[in-house]
């Protein structure tokens, strides 16, 4: 019993030293690096590519007038509520113009990036409807490169990774306890 348990602890700590070395942050933050597209405003007619690193994000957004605009900030996200929250903050434009915050609403399925933004000023949303005022709506990015696949694929290996370790952890919880027939 004394080695399955070692032996437990060993696999635990590889575990983390996969993550660690894989280089990704954890949980939802995880799985939305890389880059991302979607087709937003009234027609969804504007292309905006989202790109995440770490925290950070940068934002191209091409109207159909041919319109250019580049935007930088970072979000943030809390993983404990219902609907999961996402706060787009420190954003900034053209010349560095400073950008409010907004908070918005999340949701991630695959390969599908969900996001219903309060708007400029707005309260966040409590669903995934759209709102009144400028930017409070719903926009769904799709996964934009081959390169954020694999990312996704290396954290689908940490996650069934760390599945094995909870069933070696379990079975060796269940290996030690009483069994009725020793009573």
């Amino acid at each position: 019993m004394k080695n399955l348990l070692s032996l437990l602890l060993i696999l635990a700590g590889l575990h983390a030293q996969a993550a660690e070395k894989a280089g990704l942050p954890a949980g939802d933050l995880g799985r939305l690096q890389g880059r991302w597209k979607a087709m937003a405003g009234p027609r969804k007619e504007i292309r905006v590519v989202l790109e995440i690193k770490g925290r950070d994000v940068s934002v191209d957004i091409k109207t159909p007038k041919g319109l250019d605009f580049q935007a930088q900030g970072e979000l943030n996200l809390d993983e404990s509520t219902s609907p999961r929250r996402l706060d787009w903050r420190k954003f900034s434009g053209p010349d560095q113009q400073p950008l409010p915050d907004i908070a918005a609403v999340y949701k991630i399925e695959g390969d599908t990036f969900t996001v219903c933004n309060g708007g400029v000023h707005g309260s966040r949303p409590k669903d995934f409807k759209p709102g009144e005022g400028v930017l409070a709506d719903v926009v769904v990015f799709q996964r934009l490169d081959e390169q954020t696949q694999r990312t996704g694929a290396a954290e689908k290996h940490l996650v069934r990774n760390h599945a094995a370790t909870r069933s070696l952890l379990s079975a060796a919880a269940a290996m030690s306890r009483p069994h009725a027939s020793s009573r």
